[in-house]
Formats: C-alpha cells, structure tokens, sequence
C-alpha cells in the first residue's frame, strides 16, 4: 500500500468545511492508498477535533494528526502588510502556515498541500508521482490573470512583469520538501513576509509565487475546477492562459471542485454546490456562523416549494382514490340490484 502524506491548514471557523473536504477525498480514495493526513492549526478545539474525526471515521486508509503550531507568523501577520488581514475568517495568520511544511514536516521530502473549501471527484494519489526534478512545487496556473488584471494589480511593477503570466493559484499543491530545504527557501518567505514595500493580498500564494521564483510545474486546470468558470468562458472578452478545450475539460471533468471566490454554504445557487451539500447533509454536520442567512433563507424556499409540490400530489392522489371509491361503489350497488 502506497502512503501519502498530505496536510491541510485551517482553523476553527472552517472545521465543517474540512470535514467535507476530508470525507470526499478519502471517499474517492483508491484501495491501495494510505493518506497520512496532518492538520497544522493555532486553535482547533478539541470539540472541532473529534468532529472532524467522528466525520471519516467510515473509512480505514487513513491517519488523521492535529498539530498545533502555537501561534508560528500570527505577529509577523500583523506587521507584514497583509492587505486583507481584516476580512475575517477566510483570510487569517493560518493560511501562512501553508507556506511552510518543509519546518513542521521534517521527515517527508515531498508532500501535497489541499484547500479545505474544496470537494474531491477524483482520487489523488497520482499527482504525488509528479516528477518535480528542479521545481519547487507542482501547482495550478491561475486562469483569471490574464483576464483580469486587477487580480496582480498589488505588485510591484517588477513582480507583475515577471509573474502575470505564470501566477499559481492555491487549492491544491505538491511541495518537493528536499529542494525547498536545500535552497533556504523558507528564509526567503520570511523575508517577503517581514517586507513592508511588499503588499500580499493573496497572502500564501504571493508568499509562495515570489519565493519561488517561477521554479513551479503546472498541474492541469480540472484539479482546482472553479464554479464560476463556465460563466466566465462565455463572455465575448475573457481570456486566459488555458486553451477552450482545457477550460471546457475542468468544467466537464473536474478532479477537484475549488470553490475559491463564493462558497456554496454562502450560496447554494453556485455551479457545483450540490456536491459539496450531498456530503454535508449525508454527515449531519452543524451549521456554524460561516454559513450566511440567504443560505438559510434559500433552503426555507426550497422547503417550501417541496411542501407545495407534495401537497399537490396529495390531492391528485386523493382525488383518484375518491373516484376509485366512487367506482367501487357504483359497481357494488350494480350487484346488489
């Protein structure tokens, strides 16, 4: 059986969407492979925890570790000119943590990195075969920077002429440990982290796609598929970086379902977010604070419009049994004269 170590970084508002993530992945887990699944985390509660654990508790190709990182970058987070350290819980000190396996992983030369708003439709296991030689990560082309050019508008001009057309995006990763260990990379991330000129409004990614320097092997785009593509191949003016039949094959054949941008636990009329609710309704899972009250609304709708679907097939249905009655009786009385 083949191991596979792979580690996620969030915190305590994202439990629920880490247990999706972590049910669909191994749900799609082929036989012969063993993920060795770390959490790195600065404030996970024990509660969160044993949910997460009681949620692919189904499954036996796995080991699950939480490992508490004790506040590592959380002040360099509030100096290191962040530009959305404020937004609240989807942009926290945590998703910094990202950055660096290679100090809290030592005992891996390579290891895959996953977003936890994301579902996986397929197994893996492959992408960790990827032959990374020279490069420092194999990752995903972002596919909206040549389109939109206010996505890298932060950088300095020198950081946009050499990145616009070669930018990563997150989701999914494949860090070779060994060269980043070699070459003092993660000196070099706490140097961009600590420089102030240097504005991070993407935070991980910035971090990473400077530091590496474009020493990067590209995945293809069906494994960070977006929800909201097909929306954008379709306007006369989009263009990217990948060719119509690449975007067509994400949307058509997606590895992994990234839902970077709008969540489906904020809105469930996305692109693909009935795959996401299929898992979170067949676990049970609470409904916590990240969840938005047109969600909430959208699913009293829904209800709603099931009563009145039902309360019409009701009365179909009890109008034919009262003909049938109706018939029966007829008869009888027929007899009976």
């Amino acid at each position: 059986m083949q191991i596979i170590p792979i580690f996620f970084t969030f915190d305590n508002n994202y439990t629920v969407p880490a247990a999706v993530a972590l049910f669909s992945m191994l749900n799609k887990a082929k036989d012969n492979i063993f993920y060795k699944i770390h959490i790195l985390h600065s404030d996970i509660s024990k509660n969160n925890q044993q949910l997460i654990k009681n949620s692919i508790s189904g499954f036996k190709n796995f080991e699950i570790l939480f490992q508490n990182t004790n506040g590592f970058l959380k002040e360099a987070w509030g100096t290191g000119n962040f530009e959305n350290q404020n937004k609240g819980a989807k942009f926290t000190a945590d998703t910094l943590l990202r950055c660096f396996p290679a100090k809290f992983f030592p005992q891996y030369d390579k290891i895959i990195y996953s977003d936890v708003d994301i579902v996986f439709k397929e197994d893996i296991s492959e992408i960790y075969s990827t032959n990374l030689d020279d490069k420092y990560i194999a990752a995903v082309k972002d596919a909206f920077m040549k389109w939109d050019a206010n996505e890298l508008s932060h950088m300095k001009p020198e950081h946009y002429t050499k990145f616009k057309d070669t930018y990563f995006a997150g989701g999914i990763w494949v860090l070779n440990l060994e060269k980043i260990r070699k070459d003092n990379l993660e000196e070099k991330m706490i140097e961009i982290i600590n420089d102030d000129t240097i504005i991070k409004r993407w935070n991980d990614m910035d971090v990473m796609n400077l530091a590496c320097d474009n020493k990067v092997k590209f995945l293809p785009l069906n494994y960070i598929a977006y929800p909201y593509l097909l929306e954008r191949v379709v306007q006369k003016d989009f263009v990217s970086h990948f060719s119509r039949e690449e975007l067509f094959d994400s949307i058509i054949n997606p590895k992994i379902i990234h839902y970077a941008g709008i969540k489906p636990w904020k809105d469930r009329s996305i692109s693909y977010a009935e795959d996401w609710w299929t898992i979170f309704e067949y676990l049970k899972l609470p409904k916590t604070s990240i969840f938005s009250n047109e969600t909430k609304v959208w699913e009293s709708d829904k209800l709603k419009k099931k009563i009145k679907k039902y309360k019409k097939l009701i009365k179909v249905l009890t109008t034919i049994i009262a003909l049938l009655i109706l018939v029966v009786l007829t008869c009888s009385f027929k007899i009976f004269i």
